[in-house]
């Protein structure tokens, strides 16, 4: 998951504070894995639930990430459009002020 934010950040699929928050949660499910003893997981939870979980926060995980690059993707557009935009307000401008000056030659 790490990769793949850092990945997403590089091919600007994702926004820096989506991503930042991806890489957190990364780093986070990283040292849980390492400092949290697993071994002794199974005393608690059986095997089958312990795979339903898995599968569960796998589905979570993935539609959170469909969702954040959705988001990221939409931002950039807008982002975009919005700098079109000024440039067609910027060119309209011009256009007006042509328009008044030849009105005022006539």
């Amino acid at each position: 998951m790490l990769v793949k934010a850092v990945l997403s950040l590089a091919k600007r699929k994702m926004t820096e504070p989506f991503c930042l928050a991806w890489v957190l949660l990364s780093a986070l499910m990283i040292l849980s894995g390492v400092l949290l003893n697993p071994s002794q997981l199974d005393r608690y939870i059986s095997t089958r639930g312990l795979i339903l979980i898995i599968i569960v926060v796998s589905g979570i995980l993935w539609g959170l990430w469909f969702i954040s690059t959705q988001v990221s993707l939409l931002k950039r557009r807008n982002q975009e459009m919005a700098m079109q935009i000024s440039l067609l307000n910027n060119d309209c401008e011009k256009i007006l002020k042509e328009l008044e000056k030849m009105k005022k030659e006539k």
